[in-house]
């Protein structure tokens, strides 16, 4: 007997649709948030809460060392991070340098400046008084050394040459008069800044790209250091507990509406297989009856 031709309907759909669709709508649900954020509320890790929890502790006048351990590769993953410190750093009025530990990323406090502009105007920061750009001062473990025994005697002067002098640089001689480092970094001078300021004491907290999350949580766990903050995903969270919505919230709504979607694409395969398998072999045996 011959078998009657099958359309299959909706459950062979389901079980042989084209890929292409699948690769359109996950480029639609990714690319849509990017352009218009959401900021969906995420689940907050407890390393996180404890690196919020240190930031709230800073004093108006603190002097915090803003430390960029990076080049751009890694500053787009820990961009988030940094923003949202920032921000927090300046609505509590601390004073900060940043210094840097190569050379692409002498121009990625200004970026970081111009991105938080409107809390440090609010906040009427000035600078020299509550703010300046060191520059490259970082190229290698005996400079951060020495900069820790006498911070003077290793900068003079800001990254466009300017004295330093009459600055609230002043105040700092070596590593015990830091209020606060808070080091962003994908590992170059890193270990000499524990080295050289967390083990004798001086507070430090650190926001590292994903790879190094292994190696660094050591340091949190015996005190080393107060905070870790997890690659972008700790950036977007860190977003989420202050309330400012930034580039690691806008990433993981592309993230979230990725997933969403693989899932719902997982399922419609699995129906449509099983479903039209099952239809398949029904049709099978009612004609071999």
């Amino acid at each position: 007997m011959m078998m009657a031709k099958d359309s299959g309907g909706i459950l062979k759909w389901m079980a042989e649709y084209d890929r292409r669709y699948v690769y359109l709508v996950l480029f639609l649900v990714m690319v849509g948030p990017l352009l218009r954020p959401i900021g969906m509320p995420i689940s907050v890790s407890p390393d996180t809460v404890q690196y919020y929890n240190v930031l709230q502790q800073v004093q108006p006048g603190d002097k915090v060392f803003f430390t960029l351990n990076t080049e751009f590769s890694g500053y787009n993953e820990i961009q988030s991070g940094i923003i949202a410190t920032m921000r927090v750093l300046v609505e509590k009025h601390a004073r900060i340098a940043f210094g840097v530990a190569h050379v692409e990323a002498t121009v990625i406090p200004e970026l970081i400046v111009k991105a938080v502009q409107a809390e440090m105007t609010a906040n009427d920061y000035q600078y020299g008084r509550d703010y300046i750009i060191l520059g490259y001062i970082f190229p290698n473990e005996a400079a951060v050394a020495a900069g820790a025994q006498d911070f003077h005697g290793v900068v003079t002067q800001d990254w466009l040459g300017r004295p330093i002098a009459g600055t609230f640089l002043d105040e700092i001689d070596d590593w015990e008069d830091w209020d606060l480092i808070a080091d962003f970094t994908t590992g170059i001078a890193t270990s000499f800044l524990i080295n050289h300021y967390a083990l004798r004491g001086t507070p430090m907290i650190m926001n590292c790209i994903g790879i190094m999350i292994a190696s660094e949580k050591p340091y949190v766990d015996s005190g080393v250091l107060l905070g870790l903050l997890q690659s972008m995903r700790g950036g977007a969270e860190l977003e989420f507990l202050i309330g400012r919505p930034g580039p690691g919230l806008t990433a993981m709504d592309g993230f979230s509406f990725g997933h969403y979607a693989l899932i719902i694409f997982i399922l419609i395969g699995n129906v449509g297989y099983f479903g039209y398998t099952r239809q398949q072999q029904m049709r099978v045996d009612r004609e071999a009856k």
